[in-house]
Order: structure tokens, then sequence, then C-alpha cells
């Protein structure tokens, strides 16, 4: 009499395709991040969601930085800035008048798609291999699991298919409302956005976009550390409340 194959044996399923990955990423993640625990590291995993974010905020600059609406806003704010600086005593009329002058000179649309297209794309490298390396030392040091980097930066690549589409949302605000401020959250409630003003700031920052990235990677942590949902939350959350906090700090006081 033959023995029955082994539970772990018989519901053993073949590896899912990288655009079934790319796409339970947003309706059924879980089936994504167990995969990910047991199968072997695949590069495409992370790297085709870093080049699809790359080419996002590549797009987001030409687009954003093309709009009439968007350019004056950002002229009128600089010129804000520099007449508070007159006002202080901190710089001469023609000081700002000469500041501003470089501003327009080097702060075209041409430029600014340029320079813009550069941030977005080192931005995302960095936050790819940083946020992995911040997953990767939460299972190790605070959960002493032993999943690999490479597993981390699976995870963190494909959570942030998220962002993609976040990227895209924020384009389409911004071209709709005129304004580089405006996040998918609570500050579309805010009637005229006001940079010195610490609410503003705030609720600029509770970007639902966000969360939601930052909630599927709790999910990812949890599944590749084996621990349950809450412990990693109360971690990356903490992390990103910390973060939040400081970051509307440090802007109030520049």
């Amino acid at each position: 009499m033959e023995t029955p194959p082994s539970l772990s044996t018989a519901e053993q399923r073949p590896p899912s395709s990288l655009i079934s990955r790319l796409l339970n990423v947003f309706a059924a993640p879980v089936d994504v991040f167990e995969e990910l625990k047991t199968g072997k590291p695949i590069i495409a995993n992370w790297l085709v969601p870093l080049l699809l974010a790359c080419l996002t905020g590549v797009i987001y600059a030409f687009v954003v930085f093309s709009q009439d609406s968007i350019l004056r806003s950002m002229r009128e704010a600089r010129e804000q800035q520099l007449q508070k600086q007159v006002d202080a005593g901190k710089m001469t009329k023609q000081q700002a008048d000469q500041a501003l002058e470089m501003m327009q000179r080097f702060g075209g649309p041409t430029i600014m798609k340029i320079f813009g297209s550069i941030g977005a794309g080192v931005f995302n490298v960095v936050m790819l291999f940083l946020g992995a390396l911040v997953i990767w030392l939460l299972g190790r040091w605070c959960f002493k699991s032993q999943f690999s980097y490479m597993q981390s930066l699976e995870a963190t690549g494909l959570a942030g298919m998220i962002n993609v589409l976040g990227g895209i949302v924020m384009m389409l605000l911004a071209v709709m409302m005129g304004s580089m401020t405006m996040t998918p959250g609570p500050v579309l409630l805010v009637h005229e956005f006001d940079p010195a003003n610490k609410v503003h700031r705030l609720l600029g920052q509770l970007n639902l976009i966000t969360i939601w990235y930052i909630g599927v990677l709790v999910l990812g942590l949890s599944k590749l550390g084996r621990v349950s949902y809450g412990k990693a939350a109360v971690w990356l959350f903490g992390i990103w409340a910390t973060l939040v906090a400081l970051f509307t700090l440090i802007r109030l006081g520049g």
C-alpha cells in the first residue's frame, strides 16, 4: 500500500508569473508573500517594480512641470519667500530681485523636468534598498528571523507597485488642482494649502496611498518574519509616524 503524499506536497503550487505577482500585490498580497517566503529569490520581483516606479516618476515630472498653473504657483511661492526675507531685513530688495532672476533662469520647465526625472530615479532606488534594509534588520534583530536580504528586497519591491499607482494618482491630483502639495488624503479638504501651517503640513503627509503601502509592507514583514501582523505593524507604522513627526518639525523649523 502506497503512502499518501504529505499535505505540503499535495498542496504545493507552481510559482506564479511575474505579472500575477505584480497584480496580486493589490488583490491578494498574502499569496505573494507566502510564495516569496518559500521560493527562490528572483531579481525581476524587485527590478521590474523599481523600473516602473522610475518611469512613473519621469512621467510625473514631465506632466506636472508642463502645467502653467503649477509653475506659476511655484514662482509665487518663491517670490513670497524672498519678500519675507526682505521684510525681515535679511536681504535687500536688489538682492531679492537678483535671487529671483537666478531662480527663474535655472528653474525653468526644461531644467525642472530633467532634475525632477533624475531625482525621481535616485529617490526610488534609495527608498527601495533602504526600505529593504529596514525590513531585513527588523526581521533579524527584533523577530530573530532568518529570511535573507534578497527576500526583503523582493517584498519591498513588489509592495512598491502601490507607490507606482500612487504616483499616477498624485500626478492627476496635481494637474486637476494646480498644486503639487495635494495628496490623496485629508489635505484635500484644505481650501488653500499654507506651507507655513503645521496642520496643513501634517495633513499633507497623511497620504492614504503611503498608509496602504506600509500596511502591505507590514504584511510582507509578518510573513517573512513569521510574526503576527500586529507586532510587525507596531514597528513599521511606529517608524513611519516618527519620520512624519520629525519631517513636520524640521520643515516648521526651516
